[in-house]
């Protein structure tokens, strides 16, 4: 609470039982000012006593019977005090005796208890706040924590693959074999540089994208036919960076065969706000059981879950000799 709000809460529970009391028909209104002005401090000793003593440490370390006699003790105090201050100025100003001591408390005792209960009150709503904040940066922590390791995770599993691959160049095209390897550097700087970012721009990641399958296609027969369809002109988007790496990488290993003909096929497209990835390979035989397994794929799956939850479409369809993975993500 800051100090405008202290000052306007309690021009408000001073001036409130002057209007009552106006609105009652009684027309004493500098009276009714002199009695709230009176009691005003006797509130604001009751508030603040609860708001920045009692309640912390008391009612919140569960000492739930010594906070409410500590309560009932200073309302008595207060009530005492204002009773001897009202009977003191009445006397001076020859009105009436003042009601009974015991009757003064009973009647007094609501307009006291109030300022305790505000306290609670606010009290509680602040804690109640600095909880949930509390709570949301610990899971910002925590979010954070888990995509460091999978980033991390994912980046030697990335450099192991394309290191098959280059090792299997280098017996029958040495050629081949040492531009793979340029291609590999390019693409490790791409990681270096972008792995760490939470957010890259689409035209990045397209690019990384074709860089790789370029890299792949290197040690591909004629027997595989490879086909990109990526946007000519990328959208101005920005996406968590390396999301479809595993897609591909998982084409390009289940998807090629030494013997058989195959076809993988890659696009990316929008459609509305919906941002579109497929990757499509041969489905070939003895291979099905393995599609769903490696680190990449479930990397990919936990990624998604902590960076875009509720906001992505992850689904696989077989058929037709055909394996397809499509992955949707509101953008």
């Amino acid at each position: 609470m800051n100090i405008f709000t202290h000052i306007a809460a309690w021009a408000v529970v001073f001036i409130m039982p002057a209007l009552i009391f106006i609105s009652e028909g009684n027309h004493r209104f500098e009276e009714a000012l002199y009695r709230s002005l009176m009691s005003l401090p006797f509130l604001m000793f009751l508030f603040y006593s609860c708001y920045y003593w009692l309640i912390d440490k008391l009612w919140f370390k569960k000492q739930y019977l010594l906070f409410v006699l500590m309560v009932v003790v200073l309302i008595v105090c207060a009530s005492y005090s204002k009773y001897e201050l009202f009977s003191y100025f009445d006397l001076h100003k020859g009105k009436h005796r003042m009601p009974p001591f015991h009757a003064f408390v009973y009647f007094d005792f609501l307009s006291n208890l109030l300022p305790v209960v505000f306290a609670m009150a606010i009290r509680y709503a602040q804690r109640n706040f600095s909880l949930e904040i509390a709570q949301k940066e610990a899971q910002a922590h925590k979010l954070q924590a888990d995509l460091t390791q999978l980033r991390y995770q994912l980046q030697p599993h990335f450099f192991f693959n394309a290191l098959n691959n280059i090792y299997s160049l280098i017996a029958f095209d040495p050629q081949k074999a040492q531009q793979s390897v340029h291609s590999l550097s390019k693409l490790m700087r791409h990681f270096m540089q972008n792995s760490d970012q939470k957010q890259i721009s689409l035209a990045d990641e397209v690019d990384f994208l074709q860089q790789y399958i370029s890299l792949m296609q290197l040690r591909l027969s004629d027997k595989t036919t490879v086909e990109v369809d990526f946007p000519k002109q990328v959208p101005t988007l920005s996406i968590a960076p390396l999301l479809f790496i595993s897609l591909v990488e998982n084409a390009f290993k289940h998807g090629v065969s030494a013997t058989e003909a195959t076809t993988l096929k890659f696009s990316l497209y929008i459609e509305g706000h919906t941002l579109v990835f497929r990757s499509e390979n041969t489905l070939l035989p003895n291979q099905e059981h393995l599609y769903s397994s490696g680190i990449g794929l479930a990397n990919l799956q936990q990624r998604l879950a902590l960076l875009y939850p509720e906001k992505h479409q992850y689904t696989i369809e077989k058929k037709d000799g055909k394996y397809c993975a499509i992955l949707k993500m509101n953008v």
